[in-house]
């Protein structure tokens, strides 16, 4: 069973992800302050809703089998993360930081003991799958207990007051988080991962509830915000994780309405626009690890395009504004749309 608005929803977070990693590596937040905002936008708002749609996913594609059935494709999606990881984690090593391309350190990335920049996230996905592949029975049993998954999330918001982050090891910190790396420490985001296997398994009352307390979050973070200013981030303060609440639900609320206007032909527009945003979250390791590579390239020769006014789009835009990156943005996603249908994947997932 597929829901495509997934799909459409993970189209819309890998444009926010790429064109947020394009201003982090280029964009200039003094002369353009709406950079940083925007940066801390996209930041709230797209690792929350993948592992969303991951739990989501799960009770679609792995929890309505019997495990022994289930299992192949679990252990393929962990494994097929875990790769991606490794892969953008070398890359920024080698690519970014201009480190050499050796055995050491393709080891410590492998072994998890270097959790390179820009490819923490892609290790928690794989984290994730194989937290499903142990804990099957007991996310089978959660996806239907509402009141328990309240229960374990804010759990698992609590251990953001109590992780003594300073001193845990690198292995256990991409569990419950540290100080060493820039982990996404998948405790204290499971409530992401549940929400998103109540939303797939529940019904439209489950739904409006989980609108609901996804509104209370985001009021928790904004509290915080109010009296010990913007939460931080790595490692996740309870505020982090409460604050993209409401975002998370926008994202995925939009992603069905498009979806609804699409699949019942009212407009061409709404059609393509779903099937572009389609191609892309049904691919989304595919471009979140290729324009990773290509970024990490950039930056690591100093070969941000320049801006020339006499040119046209999108050299006419210096890259370091929210506009420049937008354009350029976009022509970085068509690249490799264009380099996937050389290569058959841009034919369909």
């Amino acid at each position: 069973m597929r829901d495509r608005s997934i799909d459409v929803g993970r189209g819309l977070l890998v444009i926010m992800m790429v064109y947020g990693h394009v201003m982090q590596f280029f964009g200039d937040s003094q002369i353009f302050p709406l950079v940083g905002t925007m940066i801390d936008v996209i930041n709230l708002t797209v690792f929350p809703t993948f592992v969303f749609y991951f739990g989501a996913t799960a009770v679609l594609a792995y929890l309505k089998k019997p495990y022994l059935q289930a299992l192949p494709g679990m252990a393929r999606t962990a494994l097929r993360a875990y790769a991606v990881f490794c892969l953008s984690g070398i890359g920024y090593r080698v690519l970014r930081e201009n480190k050499v391309f050796a055995v050491g350190t393709v080891r410590r990335v492998m072994q998890l003991t270097d959790v390179p920049g820009w490819s923490e996230f892609l290790i928690s996905f794989a984290l994730y799958g194989l937290l499903l592949i142990v804990g099957y029975a007991v996310f089978d049993w959660l996806s239907r207990k509402p009141l328990m998954c309240l229960f374990v999330s804010v759990l698992c918001v609590c251990s953001c007051l109590v992780v003594p982050y300073r001193q845990i090891p690198t292995h256990l910190a991409l569990l419950i988080g540290g100080r060493d790396f820039s982990y996404f420490p998948i405790v204290q985001y499971i409530p992401y991962f549940l929400g998103g296997m109540l939303w797939a398994q529940g019904d439209r009352r489950t739904r409006r509830g989980l609108v609901l307390v996804s509104v209370v979050m985001s009021l928790g973070g904004i509290a915080y915000w109010h009296f010990w200013g913007f939460p931080n981030r790595f490692p996740p303060t309870w505020g982090w994780i409460l604050l993209p609440g409401a975002l998370v639900s926008a994202v995925v609320l939009l992603s069905r309405a498009l979806n609804s206007l699409a699949g019942n032909g009212i407009g061409k527009i709404a059609d393509a626009l779903c099937g572009v945003l389609g191609h892309f979250g049904g691919a989304s390791l595919y471009y979140l690890l290729t324009s990773n590579l290509v970024l990490f390239t950039l930056a690591g020769k100093g070969a941000a395009p320049a801006m020339a006014r006499k040119s046209v789009l999108p050299w006419t835009l210096p890259i370091q504004s929210p506009q420049g990156a937008a354009c350029w943005t976009a022509l970085l996603l068509l690249a490799l749309w264009f380099v996937a249908r050389l290569g058959g994947r841009g034919k369909g997932r």
